[in-house]
C-alpha cells in the first residue's frame, strides 16, 4: 500500500515554515509571490497590503482613481500563481546560493529555503499545495473589523500613527491630525467612526442575542457594554459573528456605503463556507470579491490591510481547485490537537505523552469496533435524537381545539385529497358560480369538509369502509379527546422549546417559520406542543404557534438590505376562533431565531437556520438541486447588494464623517473640516526649543521630520473623549477652537502633552501668509502645516 501527500493544512505561519515562502515581510503572500503589492508604513512600522485593483477588469473606472485609493493609478493585471516549474528554477537558485555562501537577492526571490516537500516526485505539479486556512483568515478578518469600528485599544487600526501615515502618503487630508489651540493633537472622525450611542446599539444586539441549542457559545459573555469592548471570542464565534451576527448589528449604526461592503463580506464567507459549492457561485464570488475589498480600502486606512485580510482574495481560487473548505479548515485539526495536548501528563515531556495518548486512542478504537453491545464514543446515540421529548402530561382538548386540530390532519394528509376534491365538486354544483366567488367556495370547503366527511363515512356500508381502508375510516371520528402535551420535541435534529421553557434559558428553540409551496412564509413562536392518537393509533405531533402578520408592515416587512423583520405585536390565527389555524405539523417546521431589532422598536430579525448533521440528498435523480438557500449550512441573508451595473464613478465615499447625531461630534467635525478649509490663510508658525531667541530656520531643518516632537498617543482625542464634559463646556471650548474668543480652558484634553519649563522656552515667529511668500519658505511652511507633532502650538 502506498500513500500520496494530497496538500497540506496548516495556520499561516506554518504555511511559510512547509513551503519555504516567507509569509512575512514585502512580499508576504504565497500567491502573489514576487507581484505581492506592498508598502511600508513609516509610523505603522509595518506592512500593508493593498493593490486589490489588479484583480478588477481592464476598463474598470476605479483603476484610474487616484484621489479614493493609494493616490496612484493601477493598470497592472492580477498575478498569476507560479508552476511547479518556475518554482524549481527558483529553487535552484536557493539552493545554488546557498551552498556557495551568498546571500538571497530580496528583489528576486523570497525564499526562507528549500522544503523538503519538493522531493516528492509530483509535489511540484500539484495546483494546490498548501491551503490558506479560512478559520484563521475569517478570525483575523473579524478582530480587525470589531477592533476598528469599536476604537479598542490595542486592537483599533485607526490609530495616530495611521492617520500619520495617511498624511505622509498624501491621503484623504480631511483625517490628518491636527493640533489645536489647548496643545493637543485631534484626530477627526473617519466615516466608520462610531459614536456611544452607536456602539452601545452595536453592542447590545450581541448582547442580547439567543441562539438556539448547539449553535455556538454564549456570545454575550464576550461583551462589556459599559466599556463598549467585545472580546475573548474564539475562533468558532468569530465564524457566528461575521456570518450571521455582524449584518444585523450593523444596521442603521454608520452610513449605507460603509455598512453595505461589510455586509457583502459576510455574504461572502457564507457563501465560500457553504456545503456545496457550484461554478457559476464561485465565479460570481470571484469577481465581486476585488470590488468588495475595494470599497474597504476607501474606507478603512491602509493599516487595516494587512497579509490576512489581503489573502482573502485567493480564497475563491483555492475554493476550485479543492471543493468545500470543511475539509480544508483548521477546525477538526484544532479539535483533535487539543484532545492529544490534553493527555500530556509528564510536562517534561510532552512528545512522549502525546505520542503514548496517540496510541491509547488508537487501541481503543480498534477494540470499541468488537463491541456492539457495549456503549462507546462510535455508537453513543446523538445529542438530539429525533422524536425525544421532555416532560409530558395528559390533557382533554376542548371542542375549538379539537376541530382545529382534526381539520388541519385532513387538510395536509395526501390520503385526503380525492375526498376534498370530491366536496368541492359538491359545493360547486349546489352554489350559483355566478354569484360565488373562489375565496368563498374555499371558505365553505374549510369549514364544512370535516363533517361532511364524516356523514360520508358514516353513510358507506361494510363493504365500502373496506374499501376505503381502515385509516381513512377511523380518521372520520376525529382524534382522541385524551392528548399529550410536551415541553420540548426534536424533529430531524433540531430541538423545539416552547415559549414558557424558553424564557429560563440561555439559548432559543422556539422560534419557526413553514415556507408555503407558493405562498409566503409564516414566521411564529412555539407556545404549545400536543400529540393527538387517533382510534387506529395514529399519532400525529402538532405544534401551536402565536404566528405573525404577514400582511406588509404590519407584522412583516423587508429592510433596505433585504433582511427578514417580523413583529409579534400583530397576530393572526391566533386559536380564538374554530376557523383559525394555529396549529402545524412538527414535520413543516423549520427552526428560525430572532433578534431584536433596536432600529425599529417591536421589531425581530428572523435568521433562518438548519441542522449540521442533516443533508437533504434529494429526492432520485431528477431532485432539483438548485433550490434557493438548499447550499448553505444556515440560511443566508437575502442581501441587496449591488450588481455589476454599480455606478463606479460616482461611488465616491467621504472619508471625514460629518452627518453625526449628537451635537458634540457634530462640532467636532465641523470643526475639523473648517480647520483644513481655512488651513492656508493660517499664519506660519515657527517654533524653536531650547532657546529664548527667534531664529530663521535652516533649509536642512525645514526639510527634516526628526526636529518634531511627537504628541503621546494619550493625548489624541477621539470623539468618544468628548462625553466625559458638559455640553457648557464643550460649546465654551469649541467656541475657543473657532477663534470666537481667547482659549482659557484644558478641560477635553486630558493629560497635558507639553514638554515643561525645563526643557526651554518656545519663541515663536509670525510671517505672512503662504499665499504671499514664494520658493523655500513657502515649502517650508507646508513641511511645518503638514507636522502635527509640535510639543507646543499656539497661533
Amino acid at each position: 500500500m502506498r500513500s500520496a501527500l494530497m496538500w497540506t493544512i496548516n495556520d499561516f505561519p506554518a504555511y511559510g515554515d512547509l513551503s519555504g515562502w516567507s509569509t512575512h515581510g514585502r512580499k508576504a503572500c504565497p500567491c502573489c509571490r514576487h507581484a505581492t503589492k506592498s508598502t511600508w508604513l513609516t509610523y505603522g512600522r509595518k506592512w500593508c497590503y493593498m493593490g486589490h485593483r489588479r484583480w478588477l477588469s481592464a476598463e474598470h473606472q476605479w483603476r484610474k482613481n487616484k484621489r479614493s485609493f493609494d493616490g496612484m493609478q493601477d493598470i497592472e493585471s492580477a498575478p498569476e500563481v507560479p508552476d511547479g516549474d518556475e518554482i524549481m528554477r527558483q529553487l535552484e537558485v536557493v539552493v545554488k546560493r546557498a551552498r556557495s555562501g551568498q546571500k538571497l537577492p530580496k528583489d528576486e526571490v523570497d525564499w526562507k529555503r528549500r522544503s523538503v516537500l519538493y522531493d516528492l516526485p509530483y509535489w511540484k505539479d500539484q495546483l494546490l499545495r498548501h491551503n490558506i486556512d479560512v478559520m484563521h483568515t475569517e478570525k483575523n478578518v473579524v478582530d480587525n473589523i470589531l477592533g476598528t469600528l469599536l476604537n479598542m485599544t490595542g486592537r483599533t487600526k485607526d490609530t495616530l500613527e495611521a492617520r500619520q501615515d495617511l498624511r505622509k502618503m498624501n491621503l484623504r487630508p480631511k483625517l490628518h491630525p491636527f493640533i489645536g489651540d489647548n496643545n493637543k493633537t485631534y484626530l477627526p472622525a473617519a466615516c466608520f467612526t462610531m459614536t456611544k450611542k452607536e456602539k452601545t446599539n452595536f453592542l447590545q444586539v450581541l448582547h442580547d442575542v439567543r441562539v438556539p441549542d448547539g449553535y455556538s457559545s454564549n456570545v454575550s459573555r464576550c461583551v462589556k457594554l459599559k466599556e463598549c469592548v467585545i472580546g475573548g471570542l474564539k475562533s468558532h464565534d468569530n465564524h457566528i459573528v461575521m456570518q450571521q451576527l455582524l449584518p444585523i448589528a450593523l444596521r442603521g449604526t454608520l452610513s449605507d456605503k460603509v455598512v453595505r461592503p461589510l455586509i457583502e463580506l459576510s455574504g461572502f464567507f457564507r457563501e465560500i463556507c457553504s456545503k456545496t459549492l457550484r461554478m457559476e457561485d464561485l465565479d460570481r464570488l470571484e469577481n465581486r470579491i476585488p470590488i468588495i475589498l475595494c470599497q474597504l480600502e476607501q474606507i478603512f486606512p491602509p493599516g487595516f490591510f494587512t497579509i490576512m485580510v489581503h489573502v482573502v482574495i485567493h480564497l475563491v481560487r483555492e475554493c476550485k481547485l479543492g471543493g468545500p473548505v470543511h475539509y480544508r479548515w483548521m477546525y477538526p485539526i484544532e479539535r483533535c490537537l487539543g484532545r492529544y495536548k490534553r493527555t500530556v501528563r509528564n510536562m517534561a515531556a510532552p512528545e512522549g505523552s502525546i505520542a503514548e495518548g496517540y496510541i491509547m486512542d488508537e487501541l481503543l478504537t480498534f477494540c470499541s469496533r468488537y463491541l456492539d453491545h457495549a456503549p462507546t464514543v462510535h455508537n453513543k446515540p446523538p445529542r438530539h435524537q429525533d422524536e425525544s421529548h421532555g416532560a409530558s402530561k395528559w390533557i382533554k382538548l376542548d371542542m375549538i381545539t379539537f376541530e382545529q386540530v382534526h381539520r388541519y390532519v385532513l387538510f395536509n394528509s395526501d390520503d385526503f385529497l380525492p375526498f376534498r376534491q370530491m366536496h368541492i365538486d359538491l359545493l360547486m354544483e349546489t352554489n350559483n358560480m355566478d354569484r360565488t366567488s373562489r375565496q368563498q367556495l374555499m371558505k365553505q370547503h374549510r369549514d364544512q369538509f370535516c363533517s361532511w366527511y364524516k356523514s360520508h363515512v358514516d353513510k358507506l356500508d361494510t363493504a365500502g369502509r373496506m374499501e376505503m381502508g381502515d385509516k381513512l375510516v377511523s380518521h372520520a371520528k376525529g382524534p382522541m379527546l385524551d392528548a399529550q402535551e410536551y415541553n420540548r420535541y426534536v424533529v430531524n435534529g433540531v430541538l423545539y422549546r416552547t415559549v414558557d421553557v424558553d424564557k429560563e434559558k440561555k439559548s432559543q428553540n422556539c422560534g419557526v417559520c413553514v415556507t408555503t409551496e407558493d405562498g409566503p412564509t409564516y414566521y411564529g413562536k412555539l407556545t404549545r406542543i400536543i400529540e393527538v392518537t387517533y382510534y387506529n393509533l395514529a399519532r400525529y405531533v402538532l405544534f401551536k404557534c402565536d404566528w405573525a402578520d404577514i400582511q406588509p408592515n404590519k407584522g412583516y416587512k423587508k429592510d433596505e438590505y433585504g433582511f427578514d423583520l417580523v413583529n409579534f405585536n400583530n397576530l393572526i390565527h391566533t386559536g380564538a376562533r374554530v376557523t383559525d389555524d394555529p396549529f402545524v405539523l412538527n414535520s413543516q417546521v423549520s427552526q428560525v431565531y430572532y433578534v431584536q431589532d433596536l432600529i425599529h422598536p417591536n421589531w425581530n430579525v428572523a435568521v433562518k437556520t438548519k441542522p449540521r448533521n442533516v443533508y437533504d440528498v434529494g429526492e432520485g435523480e431528477g431532485h432539483n438541486y438548485d433550490e434557493a438557500d438548499s447550499y448553505l449550512e444556515h440560511e443566508p441573508f437575502n442581501v441587496n447588494v449591488p450588481g455589476d451595473d454599480i455606478d463606479f464613478v460616482n461611488f465616491d465615499i467621504e472619508c471625514a464623517r460629518t452627518n453625526v447625531d449628537m451635537s458634540r461630534e457634530r462640532r467636532m467635525s465641523q470643526a475639523c473640516e473648517d480647520f483644513w478649509t481655512h488651513r492656508d490663510r493660517t499664519p506660519v508658525v515657527r517654533q524653536v526649543v531650547g532657546s529664548n531667541e527667534t531664529t530663521q530656520d535652516s533649509q536642512e531643518t525645514q526639510g527634516s521630520e526628526d526636529c518634531y516632537i511627537p504628541a503621546p498617543a494619550p493625548n489624541v482625542l477621539l470623539p468618544d473623549s468628548l462625553h466625559d464634559i458638559s455640553p457648557g463646556e464643550y460649546d465654551e471650548q469649541m467656541d475657543d477652537m473657532l477663534g470666537m474668543h481667547e482659549p482659557g480652558y484644558d478641560a477635553w484634553a486630558g493629560p497635558s502633552c507639553n514638554r515643561g519649563e525645563s526643557e526651554g522656552a518656545v519663541a515663536l515667529e509670525v510671517e505672512d501668509s503662504p499665499e504671499t511668500a514664494d520658493g523655500p519658505e513657502r515649502e517650508a511652511h507646508t513641511q511645518a502645516q503638514s507636522a502635527p507633532e509640535l510639543s507646543q502650538h499656539s497661533v
